[in-house]
């Protein structure tokens, strides 16, 4: 399915959706117009139903930034000499800062501390310098802990805060999940709602995958799991692996079957008398409930997970 052929195809949906009066059956016209186009799925994405995500060699795994391979550090570390010596180079500051950030990847993702340490210098440069990419990743360091640093949440939330606001889309996916795993800031669901929509919207799969998740609970917004499988498929058309298995779960489901406290063998949708808000934490105490923190981390992890 064409990038062309997938609107139409959404245009479509969205007009035989538009006299639908209740959420169930927005959902019940959805779910017959995805399951009409499930071989064309299964084909596209190489689905084998006895996998844990595809059989794609084409969309293998991947994750952010994309890192460059050992092999090319070396002489990418010589263009960047080249970007400060050269006045060409140094009139085109976007080409320099993107080269730098490669190296400066790279470097981190090494093993020797030395290299670490490197990288981490260059990033942090780049990132004072209001490099988006970099921001985004350096807050990412901060909230690991990389090179060697103490993690501090706080601090990569407000590196995500500054991506967002100018609208990187790798920045208000990260402070989505900050604000729906309440690290280092205070949980929110609506704002991590809108941030992974803000991101989803700008075609980030991740993000895509967050939101339609959060619809299909009825985290942070009403529940919709029509705009919600919409939402995962669009991630799967952007090359989302987990998504591809999420959205054949939910199209592939026998009534009938149990899948005890789910809805579907994926394992991650909660039927609908276990409530979020009746499994999650006591709001009135603050307390974490362990088993939806877990529940959480997991999505998370899946939606990382490319």
């Amino acid at each position: 399915m064409t990038t062309t052929a997938f609107s139409l195809s959404n245009e479509y949906l969205v007009a035989i959706q538009a006299s639908a009066r209740t959420e169930s059956e927005r959902f019940e016209r959805a779910l017959a117009f995805h399951r009409s186009n499930i071989t064309t799925y299964r084909k596209k994405w190489e689905y084998s139903a006895n996998s844990s995500a595809t059989t794609a060699t084409k969309t293998p795994s991947r994750s952010w930034p994309d890192v460059p391979p050992d092999d090319d550090l070396s002489f990418l570390s010589e263009d960047v000499k080249y970007c400060d010596r050269s006045p060409n180079f140094r009139s085109d500051k976007d080409y320099c800062a993107r080269l730098r950030f490669r190296v400066a990847s790279a470097l981190l993702a090494q093993f020797d501390d030395s290299s670490q340490k490197t990288g981490l210098k260059m990033l942090r440069t780049l990132a004072e310098n209001n490099y988006g990419d970099a921001m985004v990743f350096y807050g990412m360091c901060i909230n690991d802990g990389r090179a060697a640093m103490e993690p501090n949440a706080e601090e990569a939330v407000s590196w995500f805060k500054r991506c967002s606001e100018i609208g990187h889309p790798q920045g208000q996916y990260e402070l989505g999940v900050a604000f729906y795993m309440g690290e280092g800031v205070a949980e929110d669901e609506e704002e991590a709602v809108r941030q992974f929509k803000l991101a989803a919207e700008q075609q980030h799969p991740a993000a895509s995958y967050m939101l339609g998740d959060c619809l299909l609970d009825g985290v942070g917004a009403e529940v919709d799991r029509a705009a919600a499988l919409g939402w995962l498929v669009k991630a799967a058309e952007l090359g989302h692996r987990g998504a591809r298995s999420r959205v054949m779960a939910v199209l592939e489901k026998t009534d009938g079957d149990d899948y005890g406290i789910f809805t579907d063998a994926s394992r991650q949708t909660l039927v609908e008398h276990i409530t979020p808000t009746k499994l999650l934490r006591d709001k009135s105490s603050g307390s974490r409930d362990p088993t939806d923190l877990a529940r959480r981390q997991t999505i998370v992890s899946n939606s990382r997970k490319e």
